[in-house]
């Protein structure tokens, strides 16, 4: 975090995140790009995650789950690649099965560990 003085313009999101959550850390992302950070809030009324979610290739971690074919895969590595046109892609080890290349922003269904039901 950081101490942005009374005239910077920048370097406060951090400083929101702890002043307003409950809990919130930093992960680096498996595929080697970027962080992601996460934050819990407490509030009245809050509804529970849902079981599955939407989210993009590049944020997938070994040890999830994916949709892939019909049914839930176990994610075993994560490792992102270039195309030769440029774009950048993960590559996905699953658990059977040949890896799973997807473009790095393609949003994939994912879940937690224990919960193979289908999707919704």
């Amino acid at each position: 975090m950081r101490a942005p003085g009374d005239d910077e313009t920048g370097g406060r999101g951090l400083l929101l995140v702890e002043a307003l959550a409950h809990r919130w850390g930093v992960e680096q992302r498996a595929g080697g790009i970027g962080k992601t950070v996460w934050a819990e809030l407490k509030a009245p009324d809050i509804v529970a995650e849902p079981v599955e979610r939407q989210v993009a290739a590049v944020m997938v971690r070994s040890g999830q789950r994916v949709w892939v074919r019909g049914e839930w895969r176990a994610v075993r590595t994560v490792r992102s690649e270039r195309y030769a046109t440029g774009g950048l892609a993960v590559a996905l080890g699953l658990d059977e099965g040949p890896a799973l290349r997807v473009p790095a922003a393609e949003p994939l269904a994912v879940r937690g560990e224990r919960d193979v039901s289908p999707p919704a």
